[in-house]
C-alpha cells in the first residue's frame, strides 16, 4: 500500500528551538534519533574576515618594508604572500570563497526551484558566474583578455588595463537587469546584496582603473601602485564575504526546516 504524501515528510522543526528539537527526537523514535547539526553564521564569518585581514596584512607589511626600508636588504618578495601575484596564496583564498559562494548559490537555487522554478533563475545564474569568477582567478583569463585588447585598441589612462573596458560594460548591463531581483528583497537583505555588489565592483573595476592609470606612469613596482592593488583586492574580499552572509541568510531560512536522508 502506497505511503501517504504526509507520511512520506519528515517532521519540519526549527533547530534554533530546543523544545521543537527534543520533539523531532523523541517523535524518531528508539535508534532512530536525528542529529542535528548547527552551524553558527557568526563563527563562519569571523573566521572568514580574521583569514582575508591576514593575507592583506601579511602582502602590506612586505610592501611597506620593501618601499619603506630599501636599506635593510629586503628587496626579494614572498610572491606567494602577494596580492598581486596570481600563484599565490590571497588568489587561491579568492578562488575558494567564489567557489563557495557558487556552490551555496545553486542549492539556494535548488530550493527555489521547488516552489517557484521562474525565481530560481537569477540563483542559478549567480552560481554560474561565481563560478567563472573562481575559475578566473586561478586561470588568469581577464590577464589574457587585457593582453588581446591592448593589442587592438588605445587603453591608454584609465583603460591601461584594457580588460576593464568589457568588463565595466558588462557589469553595467548586468546591475541594470538585476534590479527588480535586488528590490525583491527588503531590509537587511537587500542592503547585503546590493552593498556587496558596489564595494566589491568598486575594488574589482573602480580600483582597478585609477591603480591602470598609475602603473601607466611609474609602473606596477612603485609603492602607490601596490597601496592601489591591497586597496583593490581588499574591497573584493570584502564585497565577496558581504554576499556570503547574503547566501547564508538565504539558506537559513530555507535549510532550519529541512531534514536530508540518504536512501
Amino acid at each position: 500500500m502506497p505511503r501517504s504524501s504526509a507520511a512520506a515528510q519528515p517532521p519540519l522543526f526549527d533547530p534554533s528551538n530546543p523544545a521543537e528539537v527534543d520533539t523531532a527526537l523523541e517523535a524518531a523514535g528508539p535508534g532512530q534519533a536525528r542529529h542535528i547539526l548547527t552551524i553558527k553564521l557568526s563563527y563562519v564569518l569571523g573566521f572568514l574576515w580574521v583569514a582575508v585581514a591576514g593575507v592583506v596584512m601579511l602582502s602590506l607589511l612586505q610592501d611597506l618594508l620593501i618601499f619603506g626600508l630599501p636599506d635593510a636588504g629586503l628587496s626579494e618578495r614572498i610572491y606567494r604572500l602577494d596580492l598581486d601575484t596570481e600563484a599565490s596564496l590571497p588568489t587561491w583564498l579568492a578562488s575558494a570563497l567564489m567557489a563557495c559562494a557558487s556552490a551555496l548559490l545553486f542549492l539556494v537555487a535548488v530550493q527555489v526551484k521547488r516552489e517557484q522554478p521562474r525565481k530560481a533563475i537569477p540563483w542559478f545564474f549567480l552560481a554560474v558566474v561565481f563560478c567563472a569568477l573562481s575559475v578566473d582567478e586561478i586561470a588568469m583569463i581577464h590577464e589574457w583578455l587585457s593582453g588581446f585588447l591592448s593589442a587592438r585598441i588605445d587603453n591608454s589612462g584609465l583603460f591601461y588595463f584594457a580588460w576593464t573596458i568589457p568588463a565595466l560594460v558588462i557589469c553595467l548591463a548586468g546591475l541594470i537587469c538585476f534590479i527588480p531581483f535586488i528590490l525583491s528583497f527588503k531590509g537587511i537583505d537587500r542592503i547585503l546584496l546590493a552593498g556587496s555588489a558596489v564595494v566589491f565592483l568598486s575594488g574589482a573595476i573602480g580600483m582597478e582603473m585609477l591603480g591602470g592609470s598609475v602603473a601607466e606612469v611609474g609602473g606596477v613596482e612603485t609603492l602607490q601602485y601596490r597601496i592601489f592593488t591591497t586597496i583593490e583586492e581588499t574591497l573584493e574580499y570584502s564585497g565577496v564575504l558581504l554576499f556570503l552572509y547574503f547566501i547564508l541568510r538565504q539558506l537559513r531560512r530555507s535549510f532550519n526546516r529541512t531534514t536530508i536522508c540518504f536512501e
